[in-house]
């Protein structure tokens, strides 16, 4: 059952990303933003494995 949660996109962790840099752009607060986009993992886009392949 964890498989395909593993596979799929963080999005909550990304929009979460994205308000951060907006916050940042913008001057306002974006720490918390940034951490919240961290622990729904976000920052997981960046190191996903794109091969498309197996893992053994």
């Amino acid at each position: 059952m964890n498989e395909p949660m593993r596979k799929g996109v963080p999005v909550i962790g990304i929009i979460f990303l994205a308000l951060a840099v907006f916050k940042f752009v913008n001057g306002d607060g974006w720490v918390v933003w940034a951490i919240l986009g961290f622990l729904f993992g976000g920052f997981g886009i960046f190191s996903r494995d794109r091969s498309g392949g197996t893992k053994s």
